[in-house]
């Protein structure tokens, strides 16, 4: 693979060294971490180790870090009916943005009549009017909105939404996923009340997430039951060498996080001027906030399929949105929500980059697409209204 450029950071990340060799580690031990004996012990301080880095990346409890099998079933938990905080009374709708991923907008275990989607701007914004309304019209809700997004990279005004949600006696969960290891944020900076993490997205294993509670917020209920595993809250025993790279990979993306965020916005940046020379490019959520290694963008008549398959072949790894969708390019929910086309949406093409992202690896990219763009774009130009 030395030959290829990875651009495809925000589906997955390579594994730190530093994860892999805390996985090494927890993989030589024999022990249950819920056994008393010494064997045991040991496991259960690999598992707790892990969830002090996880719950100190974030400035959570270690005792409110829940660690399950990935974003999805966090996400899936988190979305609970009777949510509370200690002397509240409890949620019993949930309001999601229209841009969250999958698995929010399958609404966890609300009843579908229970769940309404938040409006967001032409820029991929949260419209926090709409949500204003929305929280006027009914019962206490639990509120659900990614702190940035998958697709364009627009981070979400997620303190603004907890002082609109909490003012009106509700619950705000954060899908913290894609900001992970990118953005500097924690439970104070954002108000939330729950947050989800992954750890494939840092540079840690597959198969390894944590839902993180703000202390006094009760009523998670567990979707399994049995051993009464990480306090009643997932029972089963815990995936240890996965935890204890997630762990790994929390410890060094807060290490590296300033520095890289820095020089990946340049690569960021260097990459969107170079797209731009060819007419027409649209870079969606140019104008607002965004991560700093995301570039979600169309050309007139360029159909996203083609695109990433053409990329693929000229040794360059990129995406036409979400990977989550089983290999499917589909048009982008987020981008329709944002009011463009489905012949827009279905043009869009994801690069995102990562720590190990070089200059040449842009400069290898912008070569492919401009041999790709004389293939894929139409000469004439079009309405992307």
């Amino acid at each position: 693979m030395a030959d290829r450029v990875y651009l495809d950071w925000n589906a997955t990340t390579p594994l730190r060294q530093e994860a892999k060799a805390a996985m090494a580690a927890a993989w030589e031990l024999i022990g249950n971490p819920s056994s008393v004996h010494s064997e045991g012990r040991r496991a259960r301080r690999l598992l707790e180790d892990a969830r002090n880095a996880v719950a100190k990346a974030v400035g959570g409890r270690p005792q409110d870090v829940v660690f399950l099998s990935g974003g999805t079933e966090a996400n899936a938990l988190a979305l609970t009916p009777g949510l509370r905080r200690a002397a509240g009374a409890p949620v019993q709708r949930l309001l999601v943005s229209a841009i969250e991923h999958a698995s929010v907008l399958a609404g966890g275990r609300f009843a579908t009549e229970a769940t309404s989607a938040i409006h967001v701007t032409r820029a991929g914004v949260i419209d926090l009017n709409h949500l204003r309304a929305l929280l006027a019209d009914g019962p206490l809700a639990l509120v659900s909105v990614m702190l940035a997004n998958n697709e364009t990279g627009a981070i979400q005004p997620v303190a603004d939404v907890a002082e609109i949600v909490h003012a009106a006696g509700g619950l705000l969960h954060v899908d913290a996923i894609q900001a992970f290891g990118k953005i500097p944020f924690d439970l104070a900076s954002t108000q939330a009340d729950l947050m989800t993490l992954s750890a494939h997205k840092i540079g840690g294993p597959k198969g390894a997430g944590a839902l993180v509670l703000a202390e006094g917020v009760e009523g998670v209920e567990a979707f399994l039951r049995g051993g009464g595993q990480e306090l009643g809250r997932r029972a089963g025993t815990e995936n240890i060498a996965g935890i204890a790279g997630f762990g790994a990979a929390a410890k060094a993306a807060m290490t590296a996080l300033k520095a890289d965020a820095a020089r990946v916005r340049g690569l960021r940046d260097r990459l969107e001027h170079g797209l731009r020379q060819t007419p027409d490019v649209l870079v969606f959520s140019d104008d607002v906030k965004r991560l700093p290694n995301t570039v979600l963008f169309t050309a007139p008549g360029m159909k996203a399929e083609t695109a990433v398959i053409g990329f693929d072949l000229g040794g360059i790894a990129v995406s036409s949105g979400s990977a989550c969708s089983s290999g499917k390019v589909q048009p982008s929910h987020v981008l329709e929500a944002m009011g463009y086309r489905s012949e827009v949406s279905q043009g869009a093409v994801r690069l995102s980059l990562g720590w190990s992202t070089t200059e040449t690896d842009v400069d290898l990219t912008l070569k492919a697409w401009r041999k790709l763009a004389d293939t894929l774009v139409k000469g004439e130009r079009r309405n992307t209204a």
